[in-house]
């Protein structure tokens, strides 16, 4: 919500106006309050809407209709009048988050929370089209994440006819990305056109990008029309079934409502009633903004650092925009600074530390920002307007900082001394924003230019000029990983490619007879690389030449997790958790268990099972691990640290903890720093000992989380609450 502006309504019926709450094609929408005190929100139409005879008649059924569908999961109809200049009508007022902020915000919900959210959706779906309305606009943004449960809002009132808008306009009629073919293509729209675009949320639910990329209109008109859905990562594979059914091209062949809701609530266990059907991080988000009071002020969060002295408080500005922070801090304060985004901002993509500066990338909406704060102080060299895509993180070095933007669609090269934008190159990264390799002044990210030519760029890295494609057909590769001057790709097909880097040529190509599920992992002269038969080869990284395989079996087999998202870990789109660490590469299987094998010789040192029952297949996942001090520390997603001797695997400490965050556990000198949903806890690596406990509370004693942290120079560097950065240095 933001305030109201010149020229904005101050009552609009009955109703005192307290703030604005978007705009759109049709009209504007703003927050208002009822005599009574009742809050809702008011959709003011266009005037030139207004003016049209069989609009404000249409409109008139509509809202009649719309009065009888049922408001257990929409925003109901509270009031309308369709003969007033211009006219409008209001709905509920709900309190909570989108699923586009809460996926922004927090990551992919996970398969039992998407079907939840699947037949709150179906069943709001049934009621709208019982009453003979189709929503024609179904989005993330249009589905509301409530204290209550998923509401759906916004549903076809006040929307021209299909075919009116595209012979008046050229225009086409809902957003691109979700919208169906017969939506595209001018046609009218009836319940299945819902269905579809439901298929699409979902898919956006469970993965972070819809099922066509990201592009301009006419690009994702064209998919929308001709191509398949993109749904390999989905990695629920009978939710995939059942999504692809509802993005059948024919209208006729798509499945109804009352199939959707039967397959996606036959476990009663998963539905979406209230915020625990939710993964915490995004049940806190849901339940702190739902008790919040409208209209409020500026955002403010209470941070409590818990140790064993006396404590202090200080007040801090946030970001410049003069929202207070409470700091709570103690004798001797670890917390060397603090720095607070601006209000409504949110950090979503990894910190980097690098020669005295930590940079923050922020995104508040489809805006970008990106802060480097000096790593001593804590105070900002200056402010960027662009960053880095959600999940991906910057690539630093020799000066220059390249990123590839949210949502994907650009490679930015900038100056780390100031933040000036160097250049920038449009390529298509289909919304995965792969992190760019930079190395021997060139700088390679996979893609697809305008022109639809796919494949592997080379870019200056001080002009940013196109110096070479390496053409692959695949339309999903694994991220580039840069050793020396060679760049490294596996595909979809079963290649695994070296390529110069400095002119684009194929040093040499390799056929590993199955889909790579991995990013190719450099170890020193291998490039370890797991495919989809469960084999894990080691090739040369100078011939590609085999040198050894070993097979981990069906457990690491295709059908992977997506589990990914460890930092410093890798991992195809949809594959599996790998990386190398302290010598060692890591994989999880899909069954939770953790392997070490030595990239030199590809023998299995050592595999540690899963335990307990929440995983993918019944069992916990197990992190890809940090190593120091002679231990290899990991996590498990129901919230168990483990430091397992590497050498052997066995177990030398355990640690229950909260539930993490898709974060490693981040080892600097003795310590172990976890971050988790109820805050940060720091152990000694030795021992396990809990050496301190951080927690992070807001006004409205809501536990924060902790999350994208890193360590350089002894002190850590990590983000409370998605939106404020701490410096932590403990003595070591």
């Amino acid at each position: 919500m933001s305030a109201t502006r010149p020229g904005d309504p101050r009552e609009v019926g009955p109703y005192r106006i307290v703030g604005r709450l978007g705009a759109g094609g049709m009209g504007q929408v703003f927050l208002g309050r009822s005599p009574a005190g009742r809050t809702v929100a008011i959709k003011v139409i266009h005037p030139a809407m207004a003016d049209d005879g069989d609009f404000r008649a249409r409109f008139r059924r509509e809202i009649t209709a719309a009065r009888a569908v049922g408001g257990v999961y929409t925003a109901p109809v509270v009031d309308a009048d369709p003969d007033a200049s211009p006219p409008w009508f209001a709905t509920t007022y709900l309190r909570g988050m989108s699923l586009q902020e809460a996926v922004a915000t927090h990551g992919p919900l996970p398969p039992p929370a998407v079907r939840a959210l699947g037949a709150g959706l179906a069943e709001a779906l049934r009621s709208v089209h019982a009453a003979g309305i189709v929503h024609r606009d179904l989005k993330p943004s249009n589905v509301m994440l409530t204290p209550e449960g998923p509401r759906v809002i916004d549903f076809g009132i006040a929307r021209p006819s299909e075919a009116t808008t595209i012979t008046r306009t050229g225009a086409t009629l809902g957003t691109p990305a979700y919208m169906s073919p017969e939506q595209a293509a001018g046609l009218p729209a009836g319940p299945p056109s819902d269905v579809f675009s439901f298929g699409s949320v979902l898919t956006y639910a469970a993965t972070g990008t819809g099922p066509f990329g990201v592009g301009a209109l006419h690009e994702m008109v064209y998919r929308v029309m001709h191509l398949p859905p993109y749904l390999d990562a989905v990695p629920d594979l009978g939710l995939r079934a059942l999504i692809a059914a509802c993005m059948d091209k024919d209208p006729d062949r798509r499945p109804g409502t009352d199939r959707l809701l039967a397959e996606l609530s036959a476990d009663p266990a998963a539905a979406p009633q209230g915020v625990r059907w939710l993964p915490p991080p995004v049940a806190h988000d849901v339940a702190r903004r739902g008790e919040t009071a409208v209209p409020g002020g500026p955002s403010r969060r209470r941070l409590l650092a818990i140790g064993a002295a006396g404590v202090a408080f200080t007040a801090l500005a946030a970001g410049g925009t003069g929202a207070a922070f409470l700091l709570r801090r103690e004798a001797g304060d670890p917390v060397r600074w603090t720095f607070a985004l601006p209000d409504g901002m949110y950090v979503q993509a990894r910190l980097v530390a690098h020669d005295g500066t930590v940079y923050v990338f922020g995104s508040a909406g489809l805006s970008g920002t990106t802060f480097a704060l000096d790593a001593r102080t804590g105070r900002q060299k200056w402010r960027g307007s662009f960053t880095a895509g959600r999940g991906s993180a910057a690539e630093l070095r020799d000066g220059r900082g390249f990123v590839c933007e949210s949502p994907g669609d650009r490679l930015t090269g900038f100056e780390l001394a100031t933040g000036k934008a160097l250049w920038t190159e449009e390529l298509r990264t289909f919304g995965l924003a792969p992190a760019p390799v930079a190395g021997s002044g060139v700088v390679c990210l996979p893609g697809s230019a305008a022109t639809g030519e796919y494949g592997l760029y080379g870019f200056d890295a001080a002009s940013g000029r196109r110096r070479w494609r390496y053409s692959t057909d695949d339309l999903e590769m694994s991220r580039a990983v840069l050793a020396g001057d060679t760049c490294y790709i596996g595909t979809r097909d079963g290649f695994v490619y070296g390529i110069d880097a400095g002119t684009g040529n194929a040093r040499w190509q390799r056929r590993t007879g199955a889909p790579a599920t991995t990013d190719p992992m450099a170890a020193g002269d291998v490039l370890a690389v797991l495919v989809g038969n469960g084999s894990l080869l080691g090739l040369d990284a100078a011939t590609g030449r085999q040198r050894w395989r070993t097979d981990l079996g069906d457990d690491a087999a295709t059908g992977a997790t997506g589990a990914t998202g460890a930092t410093g870990a890798t991992g195809a789109p949809g594959g599996l958790p790998a990386g190398v660490v302290g010598g060692l590469a890591f994989i999880t299987g899909l069954n939770g268990t953790l392997y070490a094998i030595e990239p030199g010789t590809g023998r299995l040192r050592w595999k540690r099972p899963g335990r307990g029952a929440t995983g993918p297949r019944g069992l916990r996942m197990h992190s890809i691990p940090s190593v120091g001090g002679g231990l290899a520390v990991t996590t498990d997603d129901k919230g168990l640290l483990t430091a397992l001797d590497l050498a052997t695997g066995e177990p030398r400490w355990e640690r229950d903890v909260d539930k993490g965050l898709g974060e490693r556990p981040l080892i600097s000198g003795s310590l172990v720093y976890y971050g988790a949903v109820g805050g940060m806890s720091v152990f000694d690596l030795a021992t396990g000992r809990l050496r301190h406990r951080f927690e992070f509370e807001d006004v409205q004693r809501a536990v924060g989380s902790t999350q994208h942290y890193t360590e350089a120079g002894g002190t850590v560097y990590c983000v409370v609450d998605n939106a404020v950065v701490q410096a932590i240095r403990l003595t070591t």
